[in-house]
C-alpha cells in the first residue's frame, strides 16, 4: 500500500492546467453549438485514446484524462446558461468588467423548471445508487464514464440548488482539497501498522478531517491572501525542500566512501588476454554494517525498488518506432544478447551487462511491466502494488516478445521474470501437463521463440515470495534477539512457485534440452544451516523488496551465478 499513490491526480491535474489555455482559447473564438462541438470531440479523442492505452498509459497519461476535465468545462459553460440573475440588479462598471471571459449576457436566462430539474437528479442519483449497490462489478472503462457523466449532470441541475449550496456544504468543500491530501498517508499508514483494527482505522477518518480543517483554517485561508512575489517565493521553498527529503538518503549515500569490486578473470580459452573488470557494489555495503544501517538501506531499497538510479544503465538506443525495444553497445565482439521479460529486466540488466560486457557487441532489451514471456495470467493476481489491470494485457505481450527475438535473432537469450501465470493452479493436477492450459500455452509460446535464438535460451526459475507485510518487522525481530530461523518462517510466501518449477522441468525435459538452462534461484537462497530459502542476511540486509524485486543487495547476491554463465558462453 502506497502512501503517496493519491497524488497521482495532482500530477495529471497540474499537467493538464498548461493543456486548458490553449483547449479554452481556441473554444472561446467559437460560438453556439460549435464551441460545445470543439470541446465534445476533444473530450471523445481522449476518451477513446484512454480505451485503447495500456493500463499503465491510461492513468497516468494526461492526454487519456483530459475528457473527464473536459466534462468538467462543460458542466460549467452550461450552467452558466441555468444561473439566475434578477433583471432589476444592476452591475458596476467594475463588477461587469471581471466576468468571466466566456459568459455571454445574451446567455443568461431565467430560472428553469425547478420541478422537471428534482425529477431528473432524483432518476440519476438513483441510477447511480443503484450501480453501487448491484452485486457484480461494472468494467472500469464503463464505471468511470458512468460516474463522470452523471456527477457532472448532477452538478449542471444543481446550480441553484439550496441544500447543495448550503453553507455547511461549501465549508466542506474547501476543505475537501487539503482533506483528500491528508486522509490516504494516514490511513494507509493505520491500515498497514494496525492490521484488521477497525477502531483505529475510524478514528483515523476522523484524525484526517480534524487535520484538514486545521490546515485549512491556517496555512489556506493565509496563503489565498498573498501577494504573488509570497506565494512565488513559497513555491521555491516547499519544493527545494521536498527536492531534499525525497532525494535525502541518496545524498548521505554519495556522502559515504564506495567500495569497489575488482574481478581479475584470464579468458585464455575466448580472447587469449587478462580481462580486469572494476566496477563499484550495487548495494554500496561495507564491513561492520549496523541494524541501523541495515534498516535505512531496506527502507531506501523498498521505496526505489528495481528503478532505483544504481540499478539503471544510461545510453539505450532505440532500435524500432512502434515498440520500446533498445539496443545497448557493449565491449565484446563475440555475441548478441537479448534481454526480456517483465521489471526483473530492470531490476537485472545494469548487473547483467557489467558480467557479460567483455563477451558481447550488442544487449537487447525488451521488458514488459507486468507481464512473462512464455505465458499469460488468467487470474486477478497481486503484483507487486500494481493495479489488477494489467493482467488482460499481457496475453497481447506474448506476440511482442516473439516479435523482439524474432528482430533481434540474438545469440543467447535471457527471459529475465518473475511469475505468476506459470504458478497458477494446475487445471487438473501435476501428472497431467498435456491439458493444462498454462503449460500449453509455454510449450506453444517456446515454440516460436527458439527458432531465433542461434544458441541457447536461459530462465529464470520460479522461486518463493516474500511476505512484504512482515518486511518491516524483521530489524524490530533481530533487535529483540529473534533468530534468523524465526524470522524466515514468517517471510516464507510459496504462491504456488512450486507449480511454476514443475511446468518449467517439463518444458526443458520435453520441448527444449540442451538449448535452454533454468537459472535456479531457489538454490542461490537456501540457507543449509536453516533449512530454508532465506530472504535477509545476517546483519539483516534485504535480498528482496516489498515490489517483489530483488534489493540490489540481493542483486550482488546472484552476481556470481551470471559471472560464471557469462565466462562460459
Amino acid at each position: 500500500m502506497d502512501l503517496f499513490t493519491h497524488t497521482w491526480s495532482l500530477s495529471v491535474e497540474i499537467q493538464f492546467y498548461f493543456i486548458v489555455p490553449f483547449i479554452f482559447l481556441i473554444g472561446h473564438q467559437l460560438r453556439g453549438a460549435f464551441k460545445y462541438g470543439f470541446y465534445m470531440v476533444i473530450a471523445f479523442s481522449s476518451f477513446i485514446f484512454y480505451a485503447i492505452s495500456p493500463p499503465m498509459v491510461s492513468f497516468h497519461s494526461v492526454f487519456a484524462r483530459i475528457w473527464q476535465f473536459l466534462i468538467g468545462m462543460l458542466t460549467y459553460f452550461l450552467s452558466r446558461h441555468q444561473r439566475f440573475v434578477p433583471f432589476e440588479t444592476k452591475k458596476s462598471g467594475k463588477e461587469q468588467s471581471i466576468l468571466l471571459i466566456e459568459e455571454d449576457p445574451e446567455n443568461i436566462r431565467g430560472y428553469p423548471d425547478r420541478t422537471v430539474n428534482v425529477f431528473v437528479k432524483c432518476i440519476i442519483l438513483s441510477m447511480m445508487i443503484t450501480v453501487v449497490l448491484i452485486p457484480w462489478e461494472l468494467h472500469t472503462l464503463v464505471a468511470r464514464l458512468f460516474f463522470t457523466i452523471f456527477t457532472g449532470a448532477i452538478i449542471l441541475l444543481s446550480v441553484e440548488d439550496y441544500i447543495l449550496n448550503s453553507r455547511i456544504l461549501i465549508y466542506f468543500g474547501n476543505v475537501s482539497y487539503a482533506l483528500y491530501l491528508i486522509h490516504w498517508p494516514i490511513y494507509a499508514y493505520a491500515k498497514l501498522v494496525f492490521k484488521g483494527n477497525s477502531y483505529l482505522l475510524g478514528a483515523s477518518l476522523a484524525l484526517s478531517v480534524i487535520l484538514a480543517v486545521i490546515v485549512y483554517e491556517t496555512y489556506e485561508k493565509w496563503y489565498l491572501k498573498q501577494s504573488t512575489l509570497v506565494i512565488f517565493l513559497l513555491i521555491v521553498v516547499l519544493c527545494a525542500s521536498n527536492e531534499f527529503l525525497v532525494r535525502k538518503d541518496e545524498i548521505q549515500d554519495m556522502m559515504r566512501p564506495k567500495i569497489d569490486v575488482i574481478e581479475f578473470d584470464a579468458i585464455g580459452n575466448h580472447s587469449g588476454r587478462l580481462v580486469i573488470r572494476k566496477f563499484p557494489r550495487l548495494d554500496a555495503w561495507r564491513e561492520n554494517m549496523s541494524l541501523n544501517d541495515a534498516q535505512r538501506m531496506n527502507t531506501y531499497w523498498n521505496q526505489h525498488d528495481h528503478i532505483a538510479p544504481e540499478l539503471q544503465v544510461p545510453g539505450c538506443k532505440r532500435r524500432n518506432p512502434k515498440y520500446l525495444w533498445c539496443d545497448f553497445q557493449g565491449n565484446g565482439t563475440e555475441y548478441s544478447i537479448a534481454m526480456l521479460g517483465n521489471s526483473y529486466v530492470l531490476n537485472h540488466y545494469k548487473m547483467f551487462i557489467q558480467e557479460c560486457d567483455h563477451r558481447a557487441h550488442t544487449f537487447s532489451k525488451e521488458d514488459e511491466t507486468g507481464c512473462e514471456v512464455l505465458a499469460s495470467p488468467r487470474r486477478e493476481v497481486d503484483n507487486g502494488g500494481m493495479s489488477v489491470a494489467w493482467v488482460a494485457q499481457c496475453a497481447y505481450k506474448l506476440n511482442e516478445f516473439v516479435e523482439f527475438i524474432k528482430d533481434t535473432q540474438p545469440d543467447y537469450a535471457f527471459v529475465f521474470t518473475r511469475f505468476v501465470a506459470i504458478s497458477e493452479p494446475y487445471d487438473i493436477d501435476e501428472n497431467h501437463l498435456g491439458n493444462d492450459t498454462i503449460y500449453l500455452e509455454m510449450k506453444s509460446q517456446l515454440s516460436r521463440l527458439l527458432p531465433h535464438i542461434k544458441k541457447k535460451l536461459f530462465l529464470i526459475d520460479s522461486f518463493p515470495r516474500i511476505k512484504r507485510d512482515r518486511m518491516d518487522d524483521i530489524i524490530p525481530d533481530l533487535r529483540r534477539g529473534k533468530t534468523m530461523e524465526e524470522i524466515n518462517k514468517y517471510l516464507y510466501n510459496p504462491n504456488g512457485f512450486e507449480r511454476g518449477r514443475r511446468r518449467h522441468a517439463e518444458l526443458i525435459k520435453n520441448e527444449c534440452q540442451t538449448k535452454c538452462e533454468l537459472i535456479d534461484y531457489v538454490d542461490a537462497f537456501w540457507n543449509k544451516t536453516m533449512n530454508a530459502f532465506q530472504y535477509f542476511d545476517a546483519g539483516g540486509l534485504l535480498y528482496f523488496t516489498s515490489g517483489y524485486h530483488l534489493s540490489a543487495h540481493g542483486i550482488e547476491h546472484v552476481r556470481p551465478i551470471y559471472r560464471k554463465i557469462c565466462d562460459r558462453l
